[in-house]
């Protein structure tokens, strides 16, 4: 069995409400690249990620380039196991081909295999159970006081068992969020904020003690990504009391372990697209656990049910997180591009039996909403299959 072709799609669909952080201020739209990988057998595999300059430093151009590059890789690359495929990632990434682009890749071809062979995505990966279950937290964008309000009406009969709220670096305007947040959920609603690398060591210094006397204990990437001494210097002061955790100063298992190795961070953020897929983001679970050092599931806004799927299927692989993220589903998005949308119910509960049961990553993809929502895709040719098929053909 061998890849025709891939292609490379950029999609944007419209959120139904602003998002808003410290370092994107006012998205719209969503940001996903689908990739659509085609084997010789007329099989379709679909992948997702979602580059981020401010992340991982990609982009849809950083991918689109990757993708030119291993193109005449593809008529000899091993999609005929698991254990190929794993290995035929890690080549690629060893190229120099960016997190993003092996995290489609990867679940692609994931998609692809378990089609191909009419198998469940937990027999695929070795997942014991077929039935389960997640509670996701939901996320509360970077707003005003006098925003939040407005959008707490709408939001207000949800019934969330944990909140991240995404901070500014106005201290006042942050708790004051807070206690409009636990007016509207309860007093006891477990809170944890998101600073997303906007706050300088000073000022981390002096509000992380106000957010403590209120009751927020969680302080994910506070300082910029590159300043790794300094957040050693917040871990190591408020570390028995608060969790300081990476986010954009994760992005590999290398990383990870220098993260670890130096007590930088005492949680981790794991992001299936900007670690490379579930299989890197699995390892870097395992090394942080021996270190007894929490994970959670986090998720880039706009996400469709792809990558909402490959997060589920993560959390079973690794084991309990404290806190996952996403799975908004049609909530957020205008339209997804899966039918139905992997969406949480109110409460925050979702139960997995779906997607562990599923052939494949996306059995019911809707390609209708897909090229609606498309607004580039580029087609990247197997080049020694094709000549190879002409040479047969002659």
């Amino acid at each position: 069995m061998k890849i025709t072709k891939v292609l490379c799609r950029s999609i944007n669909i419209p959120l139904n409400f602003q998002f808003s952080q410290s370092n994107n201020r006012s998205a719209r739209h969503s940001s996903s690249v689908i990739l659509e990988l085609h084997l010789s057998d007329g099989t379709i595999g679909y992948g997702e990620a979602c580059p981020r300059m401010y992340v991982t430093q990609e982009s849809l151009e950083s991918m689109q380039k990757d993708l030119k590059a291993i193109a005449p890789q593809f008529a000899t690359a091993d999609i005929e196991s698991l254990e190929g495929w794993k290995k035929q990632l890690v080549n690629w990434a060893g190229l120099g081909v960016g997190s993003s682009t092996i995290c489609a890749l990867e679940l692609a071809g994931l998609d692809a295999m378990a089609k191909r062979a009419q198998q469940s995505m937990s027999d695929l990966l070795g997942i014991q159970s077929e039935t389960g279950s997640i509670t996701y937290s939901q996320v509360i964008p970077m707003l005003e006081p006098a925003r939040l309000e407005k959008l707490l009406q709408q939001i207000g009969s949800l019934q969330p068992s944990s909140l991240k709220l995404k901070a500014s670096d106005q201290l006042a305007d942050n708790l004051d969020n807070i206690s409009l947040l636990r007016a509207c959920f309860g007093d006891q609603i477990s809170i944890r904020v998101d600073v997303n690398a906007g706050w300088s060591l000073a000022q981390a210094q002096e509000f992380i003690p106000s957010f403590l006397a209120a009751g927020v204990n969680s302080f994910e990437q506070p300082l910029p990504a590159e300043q790794l001494e300094e957040m050693g210097k917040l871990t190591h002061h408020f570390g028995q009391d608060a969790f300081i955790m990476a986010d954009e100063s994760l992005l590999d298992v290398q990383g990870a372990r220098y993260l670890l190795e130096n007590k930088i961070s005492n949680h981790f953020n794991l992001k299936v697209s900007k670690l490379g897929g579930i299989f890197r983001a699995l390892a870097i679970y395992q090394l942080a656990a021996s270190y007894e050092v929490p994970c959670q599931l986090g998720a880039h806004f706009g996400e469709t049910s792809l990558l909402t799927a490959a997060g589920i299927l993560l959390t079973h692989l690794a084991g309990p997180m404290s806190a996952n993220e996403g799975a908004l589903g049609e909530f957020l998005l205008e339209k997804d591009i899966v039918t139905p949308s992997l969406a949480q119910q109110p409460n925050g509960h979702f139960a997995t039996d779906t997607v562990l049961q599923g052939i494949g990553l996306a059995p019911q993809l809707n390609t209708t909403v897909l090229e609606e929502y498309t607004v580039e895709c580029l087609t990247y040719q197997s080049y020694n299959f094709d000549g190879l098929m002409k040479r047969l053909t002659a």
